[in-house]
Formats: C-alpha cells, structure tokens, sequence
C-alpha cells in the first residue's frame, strides 16, 4: 500500500550530481551562479563582460584521465612514468575554483608532478628536460610548457577508480591559467639558474677581460697563460673556481658601476676555502699560492676588503718557508705568482697603504737574484707561433727589469712619513742618505738595462717585424716611464721644493717625450694602463696649470675603470690646485680623504 500523498520513489530527493559545469567562463572565474542563458548569460548582459562558454568536447575522445591504471590511450603508446630523481616545483595555493578543489598541487599529488629542470641551458633554450611533452599529467599551452596539472583524484572509497569523475566534468584552464602558470614556471626556473655559480660565463669572462694595470702592461704574455692555466686549474679544484668567480664578478661591477656586494660575498666564501687549504698539509701548495694571488688581487681593486694575507697563522708560514726554501726551483708559474704578489705589495704600501700581505709573508718570498723563468705555452694550443716566441725572449730581460725597479720603489715608500717617523731633523738626514743611496740603485739599474731597451722606436722597426717590433716598444716605453717616475716621487718624499729639483724636472720632460712620441703609447682606444702612476705623479707635482691639464687629459685617455683612471685624473688636478693655491706640497691622502671622503685607491 503506498503511504500518502504517492509512490515513494516520487518523494525520494534527487541524487547529488556536483556542482553545474555548463555555465559561462566569466561567471564560474567570478564563482556566481550563471543561468546559463545562450548566447550570453544574464550576468554578463548586466555587467557587460563578455560572455565566454567554454566549447563542447567530443564525447568519442577519450581523455587520458579516464584511462584506468596501466591503460593507454588506444593505438598508442603506454606513457613513461616521471622519474624519481626531479626536482618539485611548489606551486602558489590560488583560491578555489569552480569546482570546489584548490587549483594547485594537492600534498597527495605532488609526487606526480616532478619536473626535471636544467640550470646550465641557456635562456634562449628554457626547456623541461626528460618530460615528454605528451605525458597525460603536463598541459601545452601556447606550444610551452605552462604547468604540470595533476591528475584530479576525488575518491570517495578505497578504491581509486570508483571515484575518479566523468570526462564529461573535466575542466580545461583558461587561458588566464595557463598564463598564470606559465609565469609561475617560468620564474621558479630563473630563481633556480640565478642560484647557480656561473663558472662558464665567469671562467670566459676571467680569460677575456681580467687584467691588472700594474702587471699586465708589463707582463702580457705570462699573463695571458697565468689565466689559462688558472682556470683549467679552476676545472677541477672548488677553491680556485670560487676566487676566479670572486675576482670575474668585482671586475663586472667594477666595469658596469654596480653594487660590489656580490662579489664581496663570495670573497668571504673564496677566503674561508682559501684557510683551509693553507692548514691542508695534502694540497699542492702552487694551489695555495693560485688562490691567494687571486684573492690579493681582489683586495687590490676592492680596497675596502681586509686581504687575506694579512693575518696568516704559524702553519701557513712554516708551509710557505720549506715550499719556497727548498733546493728544488719553483715551477714557473709558481715564480710568476709571486713576483707578482710583491709587485702588488709595494703598489699598495704607498701614499700610505698598508699593502696586502704580513711582513712574515712578504719576508719569507724568494727575491728572484737570477730572474724570473716565463710560463710555459699551454700545450693544449699547439706550439706557439714563432713571433711570439721571439718576444718571449726580448720581453724577458725587460720584465726583470721592471721588477727590480718595483722593488726599489718599495724601499722608496718605506722612507714616507706614512711608514717612519719624519718630525725630526735627524730623521730627515737619515732619509736623505737613504734616498742617495736609492738613487745610485736606480741609476745603475738603468746603465745595466738589456741591449733592446736602448733602442730607439726606428732602430726597433727597421729590425724587427711589425708583430714584434710594437709590442716591445710599447714594453719598453712603459718600463722607462715607470723609471722616471720614481725620481718624481723621490723629489716629493724628501720634500724639496720642486723648483729646486733637476732630477725631478728632469724625469717629468722624458714622460711626456714618451707619451707624446713614437712609442705606441696608445692601445685602440686608449691610453695604456702602464702610464697611470707616471701621469698621476706628474700632474700633482707641475707646478703650472698647462703642464696640469696636459697630464690630467692624458690620464682620462687611459679609460678604464678597474684602475679608476678618471678618478685620478680629478685627483690629480684638485690635489694640483690645491698646492698651486697654498703654494707648497700638500699630503695627498689626506687630502683625497678630506676632498673625496676616502683614501685613495692604490697606486
């Protein structure tokens, strides 16, 4: 007997069916109710949005997520599951969309979402590597990846299958979604590559651009295979890798005038390497000297940075002393390395500089009596061509040249105020003795300068080939100006009145003769970087406004940051003011750091 009012079945309450997916795009992204009227809705036509409805599919298709598990798509393939070992990208949580789940990554489906990601590609070659573009869980838009959409599971019982959803109830994302993701991957992949040390770029950039313009100009072959060598070193050995890096970012902020933060910081991550392997009794010690050379350099052009040999502990110096005073000679690019760390040393003991390493460092350095031996030609380059075989030889002589000068020169600034006391009259007679003594060096290093320094610019082109003949006058030329200078610095150390100094007026003629004349003084562009102290001295110590700009313009014509040309030559010409103004010689680090608001940069 049916009860009242019916049969039972006409009073049952219909069975859920979710959530209406037939309405328009435009009012599901606003999550209102649409009355799905065609062909715009009533929603759309009282706000006048344009009404979108999202096309029917053929129910004849079957879609990959229908599929059940292990099945394939007919008359294809099975699909490649993921591998394990991909990277996760984590996907932001936006708000829920129309079918009530969270558009994103469920925690139960992240597993099925790994993506493999390159950091070495290129930016023109931004790819998902080891997904295959057809797999059922990655959605194509626009012919990119955009994003990985799982697969939505909605099981209502332990059985997977019996709750997986019609196809029919499937929704495809906008193009607003798939924009959104794509930025979304797009971004998580540069956040990566920008994570990553960027040896291949630095390495280039460290082979192309880093020089020094108080070795480089005067040691050019060795350099170029001091650079070679390093960073085939730099292949293999994290500590040199992470200095050359260190070193190739401050130059790139030097030469673009950007924030050095960064190259600060991986300094202090260079440095910490560089501690341990001075106390690593296993690593080569030509490593050791690698890095520490590189990261003396980086403390030569980042002034600010504290160097890292000027604190060393007892077993660094009992290391360095049994490398370097045993029998057996250094390799040369171990000899090369040092040589050149002294040469930064006396650079930066001057104009009252602390210079970079200890005494107890400096001290335990050999003095190369017999000279320097040349670095090797890389053999991985075939035998090196026979012009720069044959100025290999004629630079060598020429380089020790320079390099006992420098080291006269930093007995020169020893003798400053800024190293030894000068207040009293016995204290200026030392110094004075002292700076005979200097000078007598000088003058006798000069009479014993190779044969093809005592060339003439003519003698040496009529003689030799152009490929030979330009680089060696250039060579000479910025030895015999570096010369020259430094009787312009002794005539300003022991404080004389310029006019009273012949020497000093004496080299300050020669500078400009070599500039100005035949001597290949310019390089492309600009000046060569060679002539930056001989300029500098020059400009600060003329007492005439002609004389001044001559040499504050010729200084603005080397052009290069690194050594802050431009810098000295505003230095240059205030300081010069400043003098002419109070007619007397004025301190030029206290000057610099009362005009400029710091204390000049090595020199």
């Amino acid at each position: 007997m049916s009860p009242p009012g019916g049969n039972i079945l006409e009073h049952r309450p219909p069975s859920y069916r979710g959530r209406v997916r037939s309405g328009c795009l435009t009012c599901r992204t606003r999550k209102v109710k649409c009355d799905e009227a065609q062909p715009v809705c009533h929603n759309c036509t009282r706000l006048e949005k344009t009404c979108v409805y999202k096309p029917w599919k053929s129910k004849s298709r079957i879609h990959p997520r229908n599929l059940g598990p292990g099945e394939a798509i007919p008359g294809s393939s099975p699909t490649p599951p993921l591998p394990d070992s991909t990277v996760i990208p984590t996907p932001s949580q936006d708000s829920q969309s129309g079918d009530g789940c969270v558009d994103g990554l469920a925690p139960a489906d992240e597993s099925l979402t790994r993506v493999l990601y390159d950091p070495l590609r290129s930016p023109q070659d931004e790819t998902l590597v080891g997904v295959p573009t057809e797999h059922p869980q990655i959605s194509i838009c626009h012919n990119s990846i955009s994003h990985v959409i799982p697969t939505p599971i909605t099981s209502h019982s332990q059985n997977g299958d019996a709750g997986r959803r019609p196809a029919a109830q499937q929704e495809s994302p906008s193009a607003f979604d798939c924009i959104s993701r794509d930025v979304e991957l797009t971004t998580t992949m540069d956040k990566l590559a920008a994570r990553e040390r960027p040896q291949e770029r630095c390495f280039s950039f460290f082979l192309e651009r880093v020089d020094c313009a108080w070795i480089t100009p005067f040691d050019p072959l060795n350099w170029r295979r001091m650079k070679t060598a390093v960073v085939e070193m730099g292949v293999s050995n994290e500590a040199v890798s992470s200095s050359v890096i260190a070193i190739s970012t401050l130059y790139i902020g030097q030469l673009h005038g950007l924030p050095l933060s960064k190259a600060a910081a991986l300094y202090e991550s260079a440095r910490t390497e560089f501690e341990n392997l001075m106390r690593d009794e296993d690593t080569d010690m030509q490593v050791v000297l690698v890095v520490g050379f590189l990261l003396c350099l980086f403390a030569f052009v980042h002034a600010d940075i504290a160097p890292v040999l000027k604190s060393t502990d007892e077993i660094f110096l009992r290391r360095l002393e049994q490398h370097t005073g045993r029998q057996l000679p250094l390799s040369p690019l171990t000899s090369r390395i040092i040589a050149w760390m002294k040469l930064l040393q006396v650079s930066a003991s001057r104009a009252g500089g602390m210079g970079l390493m200890s005494d107890g460092v400096f001290n335990l350095l050999p003095s190369f009596e017999a000279g320097i031996p040349d670095i090797e030609h890389p053999t991985t380059h075939g035998m090196p061509d026979t012009s720069i075989s044959l100025q290999e030889v004629l630079s060598k002589p020429i380089f020790d040249f320079y390099f006992r000068l420098q080291m006269i020169s930093g007995e020169i600034s020893r003798l400053t105020h800024y190293h030894r006391s000068r207040t009293r009259g016995v204290d200026q007679e030392e110094v004075a003795r002292e700076m005979t003594r200097l000078k007598s060096k000088l003058s006798a290093l000069w009479s014993s300068r190779s044969n093809i320094q005592q060339q003439s610019p003519e003698d040496l082109k009529n003689h030799l080939s152009p490929s030979i003949a330009d680089p060696i006058i250039a060579l000479s030329a910025v030895c015999a100006a570096a010369y020259h200078a430094e009787f312009i610095e002794i005539g300003r150390v022991l404080g004389d009145p310029l006019a009273e100094s012949a020497d000093a007026k004496h080299a300050m003629r020669q500078v400009r003769g070599i500039v100005d004349g035949s001597w290949n003084a310019f390089e492309g562009r600009g000046l060569n970087p060679g002539y930056l102290r001989p300029l500098f001295l020059y400009a600060i110590e003329c007492m005439d406004w002609q004389e001044n700009d001559w040499a504050t313009e010729r200084l603005r014509e080397i052009r290069d940051p690194i050594c802050r040309s431009e810098f000295f030559a505003s230095f240059g010409r205030a300081l010069s003011d400043a003098q002419l103004f109070k007619d007397r010689r004025v301190t030029s680090k206290y000057f610099c750091i009362r005009h400029f608001g710091v204390p000049p940069p090595y020199l």
